[in-house]
C-alpha cells in the first residue's frame, strides 16, 4: 500500500521494522556501506548483479556492514527507468495532459502474466502515477507485458510530475528498490500534448470529411511514410469522432484524402450514426491524446458539449397525402436513418409521433397518428435556421416591417444561427425557424453583427406574435423566461450596404452547471467588491543648487587580520575576502558595491591596513563596515574627513541612495532622472552581475526590467535584481556573441527542472546548431539562487564536443521541465569571464555565525528570511531557533550583497517631472504598504532644498459585512488577502469552489470573485456595515 507519509522522506526515511533474511538472520539497521549510511534494504549491496533487495545483517563498530543476506519482502522487483518511447532514454518522460500516453516501464521480476480469467490481483501488474496525494490509475496494456517490461496508458492528468509507482501481485514495490526514483517520473505537460484549434466543418452527415488544423506533433500517420518508419519517430495513430473512426486515408483506394502536416489533415467519418460527438487523436511516444481547443466546444439544447454534429437527409417521402384519421403507411428515403440507444429514432408529423414500423439505414416505415385539431402554417423543423438572401440593402427603421422573399431556391439552412457573406455588395439576410428548449429557465439573447439588424421572438410559435428583442445599436435582450418543450417562433433580419454582411444569434442560458473550464462559450458568474478611497500620493519637490569646487576625498582606514572578511558601505557588502587581499582585489571588490559604483574608489595598502579614498564628489561619506571570522573586531577609521565637490548630487530616501548625479556636465532630460529615481525602489545588485555597460566580460544581458508590470508581492519574491523577472523557462534567445559562461538567476517552485538544452555554435560556424543538453539539479526551495556554468567545459566533460572546440556560441537555452508555470528567471547574461566574486556552490552554506547558532530560515522583526539580514546598524545578523541574534561572519550574494529597498513601490505610481531651467525635480509616489515617506535628503546636504507638496494617503482599514442568498458574512476585513476571502466565503455552499484575486493597494482593493465549480448565473452580493471604514470618505461597493 502507498504511505504518502513514508514516500514524503524518502530521502532520510525512517529506520524500516524488523525484516527477516534469507539466511535466517535478520537486517541490522542502520548499517553503512560505500559511505551511505542505509536504514533500509538496497539493491545496491556488493555482488548483486541481479539488484535484489540486500542488508546487513552484521555490523562492525562503525556500524559498517560485514555480512550480507538477501531480504524477504512482499515483492523483489526492481524498477530500473521508465520512458514514453520503446528502448528510450529516462528523460524522455514527458505526454499529454489529455493522456493516452504510452509509459514503458523496465525492471525486473516483474509478474509476467498480466492477464486473469477471474477478477484477481494475484499475478499482475498495477502501475500508479503519484503527485504527492493525487493518485492516478494507469491503465494496463497487458499484450507487452514481460518479466522485465511495463506498459500502461497514461489518464487524463494535471500539468505535474508524477512518481510511476508499481505494485506485483498486490505488493507495492518500495522506492529503495528503485535504481533511481528520479528516473522513474512522467510529466504531464502543455508542450507534450497535440492541439486541435480547428474544426470544419462541424456539422455534417456521417462519411463526411472532416479537416483538421492544430498542432499534431508529427505529420507522420503510417509506418510507410518516408521519414516515418523508426519507433522513434511520434505517429498519428488514431482520429476519433466519438467513438468512431475518422482515417485520413480511403478504404477503397488507399490514397489520402489531402495531405497531412503537423498542423493539418484530413478524414472521414466511418461510421453512419447521427448525433453529438467530440473529435480527439492519439500521437504515439512522447504525445497523447490531444486537446480541443475550448472555443471549438459547443453547448447543446440539454448541455452537452461537442465539436461535431451529425445528421441524416431525407431526400423523399411517399405519399404526401392521406387520411386525418392516420394509419397512413409512409415510406421515408433518405440516408443515416441510424437508430442508437443514445439516439433513438423519432419521425413526427404535424408534432405527433409517426410510429415506427420499420428501419433500415435509407428507410424508414412509419404509420401515421390522427391529424392534430387546429391548422399550422409553420412546423418546428429537426435542425438550424432557414436562411433568405437578396440583393439591396435595408435602413433600421424599415427591418421591422421587412419579409422574406417567398420560399424559392433562394433559401438554405445553418446549424450555426450564424451567416457570414461572402459578397462585399448591399445584401438583406433572414435567419428564420423555432427554438425549442428542453429546459424552463432564464435566457439572454445577443445579437451579432456588423450591420443594421433586429432580433424578434414570439412568445410561442406564432409568428404574429414576435416581438423585437434585440437591435444593432442595442445588442442584448433583457432576461427572458421561456418554457420547457414549448415552440418559440425566431425572426432575425440584418442588412450592410456594402462590405461582408454578418448576422449571428447567441443565446445564454443562466442557470447552468457547465463552468467556463471545458468551453469559451460558457461564462463564469464573476462578481466585483471595490475598497474606494480618494488616494493620494506623497509629492515631494527638490530644488538643487550646483557649484564645482576642488573639494576634498574622504579616507578611512581600514585594519583587519588575517581572514576572511566582507566590507560593507551603505547597507550591502563586498564579496567574500580571504587572507591577505590585494588593494587591488579590496579595490575591484569595493567599486562593484552598488552603493558605489559608477563611481570608483582607489586603495592602497600595508599589510593587512588597507586606506581606502574614495571621490571628492561623494563628500563626507559614513564609515565602512566588516565583518570577519577573526576574534579581533576589524577598526575602521576615518583618516580625512570628505568635503564635497560640489559637482555631482546624489539624494537619499528612507536610507536608499540614488547615483550621484552630474548636473552641470550632462545633458539630463526627465527620461534620464526616472530611471535614477525608480532605482530606489529596486533590488540593487552588485555591477558584475548585470551591467554590461561597467562589465566588459558581459556579453548578453537580459534582466526583463522592460515593461516591468508586478503587483503587491513582495518585491523579493518578484526579482532577483531589480523589479521584475521572467515567469518562464527560457535563458537565452537568438544570441550571437562568444563566452562560455552562462549566469542566471532562478527561483523554482518545484523539482521538476532536469536540466538545461540549448543551441550552440561552434567555432565560428554560423551555419550549423548543435542542440545538446546538460544535467542541471537545481535548488527547488522556492527562494532566488544565483548560478554561473561553464557550458563549453560541461559539454566537452559529457564528450557533446571535443577539444578542438575552441569558441562556442550559445544563441539559445532554456530550462527543462517547465511545469506549472514554475519558474523564475531573472538577471541572465553571457560572459567571458566569471561575476566578481562569485561564489561556487560547493562554497555553500556562506550565510552563518561565528559560532554557527542560526538557523535558515529565520524570523526577524516578524519577517521570514532564508539569508543573512541587516539589522538597525547595517549589520549582517542572523537568528537562532529562540530568535536570538548573531552577527553573520559572512554572507553570500542571496544575503546582504544585494541592496533592498526597505519599502517597495506601489504599481505604477512613480512620476518624476524635471525642469532643468528651475533646477527641480517634483517626485510623486506612494508606498505599497502605505508608510509614509522620510523626506529626500541631499548629498551634500547644502547642495539642495526639498519640499513636501503632499503626502502620502493611509491605508484604508475596518471591516463591512457581505450579503449572498440572504446570508451575512460579518467583520470582514477591507485588507483581506485573496485566500483568506475566497476560504471564508467557500465555507458556505451557497458560494462553491471560488477564484478570488486581489488587485490595487494598501489604500483600497479591488477583489474579484469567480465562481469556478459551481456554473449559472448568481444572486447579487450586496455590502452592509461599511460605516466604519477609514479614511473617512471610503466606500465598500460591490458589482456583478
Amino acid at each position: 500500500m502507498w504511505d504518502p507519509i513514508f514516500e514524503l522522506n524518502s530521502n532520510n526515511p525512517p529506520e524500516m521494522c524488523d525484516v527477516s533474511t534469507t539466511s535466517g538472520s535478520s537486517c541490522t539497521f542502520p548499517f553503512n556501506y560505500n559511505g551511505i549510511t542505509y536504514k533500509t534494504c538496497t539493491i545496491f549491496g556488493p555482488n548483486n548483479g541481479n539488484f535484489r533487495p540486500q542488508c546487513a545483517i552484521t555490523v562492525n563498530s562503525n556500524r559498517t556492514a560485514v555480512t550480507w543476506s538477501f531480504c524477504q519482502v512482499p515483492t523483489d522487483a526492481v524498477i530500473f527507468y521508465s520512458t514514453v518511447r520503446k528502448g528510450g532514454y529516462w528523460t524522455q518522460n514527458g505526454g499529454s495532459t489529455q493522456g493516452g500516453t504510452m509509459i514503458w516501464i523496465y525492471g525486473n521480476r516483474f509478474a509476467q502474466n498480466g492477464f486473469n480469467s477471474v477478477p484477481s490481483i494475484t499475478n499482475t501488474n498495477t502501475v500508479q502515477l503519484v503527485d504527492s496525494y493525487s493518485v492516478y490509475d494507469c491503465e494496463m496494456h497487458n499484450d507487452k507485458t514481460t518479466n522485465t517490461q511495463l506498459t500502461c496508458y497514461a489518464p487524463s492528468l494535471p500539468e505535474s510530475l508524477y512518481q510511476i509507482r508499481v505494485s506485483v501481485n498486490g505488493n507495492l514495490i518500495p522506492l529503495y528498490q528503485y535504481y533511481d526514483s528520479n528516473r522513474a517520473l512522467f510529466s504531464s505537460m502543455p508542450s507534450q500534448t497535440p492541439t486541435i484549434t480547428g474544426i470544419q466543418p462541424q456539422s455534417g452527415t456521417p462519411q463526411s470529411l472532416i479537416t483538421l488544423t492544430g498542432s499534431f506533433k508529427t505529420s507522420c500517420y503510417s509506418r510507410d511514410i518516408e521519414g516515418c518508419a523508426q519507433d522513434n519517430n511520434p505517429l498519428i495513430s488514431r482520429i476519433y469522432v466519438g467513438g468512431h473512426l475518422c482515417n485520413v486515408i480511403d478504404q477503397s483506394t488507399g490514397s489520402i484524402y489531402t495531405n497531412v502536416t503537423s498542423t493539418s489533415l484530413t478524414c472521414k467519418f466511418e461510421d453512419n450514426e447521427v448525433g453529438l460527438f467530440n473529435i480527439s487523436m492519439i500521437v504515439t511516444n512522447e504525445y497523447g491524446r490531444s486537446l480541443t481547443s475550448s472555443n471549438l466546444y459547443r453547448v447543446s439544447a440539454d448541455e452537452n458539449l461537442y465539436t461535431f454534429q451529425s445528421y441524416a437527409v431525407i431526400s423523399n417521402v411517399m405519399p404526401n397525402s392521406g387520411s386525418t384519421q392516420g394509419g397512413t403507411i409512409l415510406t421515408i428515403s433518405g440516408n443515416y436513418f441510424s437508430n442508437s440507444a443514445t439516439y433513438p429514432l423519432v419521425v413526427k408529423i404535424g408534432g405527433e409521433p409517426c410510429t415506427v414500423l420499420s428501419s433500415t439505414t435509407t428507410t424508414i416505415q412509419c404509420q401515421t397518428p390522427v391529424a392534430p385539431q387546429g391548422s399550422q402554417s409553420q412546423y418546428q423543423g429537426g435542425r438550424g435556421l432557414q436562411i433568405f438572401r437578396t440583393s439591396g440593402s435595408t435602413a433600421q427603421s424599415a427591418l421591422s416591417s421587412s419579409n422574406p422573399p417567398a420560399p424559392t431556391g433562394n433559401a438554405s439552412w445553418t446549424d450555426d444561427a450564424l451567416f457570414v457573406s461572402s459578397s462585399s455588395s448591399a445584401e438583406t439576410v433572414w435567419l428564420i425557424g423555432f427554438i425549442r428548449l428542453p429546459k424552463t429557465a432564464t435566457y439572454t439573447f445577443i445579437l451579432d453583427t456588423n450591420g443594421n439588424a433586429a432580433l424578434f421572438l414570439s412568445t410561442d410559435d406564432s409568428p404574429t406574435n414576435k416581438v423585437n428583442i434585440a437591435t444593432a445599436t442595442s445588442t442584448q435582450s433583457t432576461p427572458i423566461s421561456l418554457n420547457n418543450n414549448t415552440n418559440y417562433y425566431l425572426f432575425c433580419v440584418g442588412s450592410r450596404s456594402s462590405g461582408y454582411l454578418r448576422l449571428g444569434i447567441q443565446a445564454r442560458m443562466h442557470a447552468t452547471a457547465l463552468t467556463a473550464k471545458t468551453s469559451s462559450l460558457i461564462l463564469n458568474e464573476i462578481q466585483r467588491i471595490d475598497v474606494t478611497s480618494n488616494a493620494t500620493s506623497e509629492q515631494q519637490q527638490i530644488t538643487y543648487t550646483v557649484s564645482a569646487s576642488n573639494g576634498t576625498s574622504e579616507v578611512q582606514s581600514l585594519q583587519v587580520d588575517n581572514s576572511i572578511f566582507q566590507i560593507g558601505f551603505r547597507g550591502v557588502y563586498t564579496a567574500i575576502q580571504n587572507g591577505r587581499p590585494t588593494a587591488v582585489a579590496i579595490q575591484t571588490a569595493l567599486n562593484d558595491l552598488p552603493t558605489i559604483s559608477p563611481l570608483t574608489v582607489s586603495v592602497s595598502a600595508t599589510s593587512t591596513l588597507y586606506m581606502i579614498t574614495f571621490p571628492a564628489a561623494m563628500g563626507d561619506v559614513p564609515l565602512l563596515t566588516c565583518i570577519s571570522t577573526s576574534p579581533n573586531t576589524p577598526n575602521i577609521t576615518e583618516v580625512v574627513q570628505g568635503i564635497d565637490s560640489g559637482s555631482k548630487i546624489a539624494f537619499e530616501l528612507d536610507g536608499q541612495l540614488t547615483d550621484y548625479i552630474d548636473f552641470i556636465n550632462s545633458n539630463l532630460t526627465q527620461a534620464d532622472l526616472y530611471p535614477i529615481i525608480n532605482n530606489l525602489f529596486s533590488i540593487q545588485c552588485p555591477p558584475s552581475i548585470n551591467n554590461a555597460k561597467l562589465t566588459t566580460s558581459i556579453v548578453y544581458l537580459e534582466d526583463f526590467e522592460t515593461n516591468c508590470i508586478y503587483d503587491e508581492t513582495p518585491i523579493t519574491t518578484n526579482a532577483f535584481c531589480g523589479q521584475c523577472s521572467l515567469n518562464g523557462n527560457t535563458l537565452i534567445n537568438n544570441n550571437n556573441k562568444t563566452g562560455n559562461y552562462l549566469c542566471f538567476a532562478y527561483r523554482i517552485l518545484n523539482s521538476y527542472v532536469i536540466s538545461i538544452d540549448m543551441g550552440i555554435q561552434i567555432n565560428g560556424d554560423t551555419t550549423t546548431t548543435l542542440w545538446p543538453s546538460i544535467s542541471f539539479s537545481p535548488k527547488s526551495d522556492k527562494l532566488w539562487h544565483y548560478t554561473c556554468i561553464d557550458i563549453r567545459a560541461r559539454l566537452l566533460s559529457q564528450s557533446s564536443i571535443d577539444s578542438t572546440v575552441s569558441s562556442i556560441v550559445i544563441t539559445y537555452a532554456w530550462l527543462n521541465k517547465n511545469i506549472k508555470n514554475s519558474i523564475y528567471i531573472d538577471t541572465v547574461s553571457i560572459r567571458t569571464a566569471l561575476p566578481q566574486g562569485y561564489e561556487d556552490i560547493n562554497t555553500y552554506p556562506i550565510d552563518q555565525s561565528i559560532n554557527s547558532s542560526c538557523v535558515f530560515p529565520f524570523y526577524y522583526n516578524g519577517n521570514s528570511y532564508p539569508a543573512c539580514t541587516l539589522d538597525n546598524n547595517s549589520r549582517p545578523i542572523c537568528a537562532d531557533i529562540n530568535n536570538g541574534t548573531y552577527q553573520c561572519k559572512s554572507s553570500s550574494i542571496e544575503g546582504v550583497r544585494r541592496l533592498y529597498p526597505k519599502h517597495q513601490l506601489s504599481y505604477n505610481t512613480l512620476q518624476v517631472a524635471y525642469s532643468s531651467i528651475n533646477s527641480q525635480i517634483t517626485t510623486n509616489f506612494r508606498y505599497s504598504d502605505c508608510v509614509r515617506p522620510t523626506r529626500f535628503v541631499s548629498w551634500a546636504s547644502s547642495s539642495a532644498t526639498i519640499t513636501s507638496l503632499s503626502t502620502a494617503s493611509d491605508e484604508a482599514s475596518g471591516t463591512f459585512d457581505l450579503v449572498f442568498n440572504s446570508q451575512t458574512y460579518a467583520s470582514i476585513p477591507v485588507s483581506i488577502s485573496a485566500t483568506d476571502l475566497a476560504n471564508q466565503l467557500q465555507a458556505s455552499s451557497d458560494f462553491g469552489y471560488l477564484n478570488v484575486k486581489r488587485s490595487g493597494d494598501c489604500t483600497g482593493y479591488s477583489y474579484v470573485i469567480e465562481w469556478i465549480a459551481n456554473g449559472g448565473q448568481k444572486s447579487a452580493i450586496s455590502i452592509t456595515n461599511a460605516g466604519s471604514v477609514l479614511p473617512s470618505g471610503t466606500t465598500v461597493t460591490a458589482t456583478d
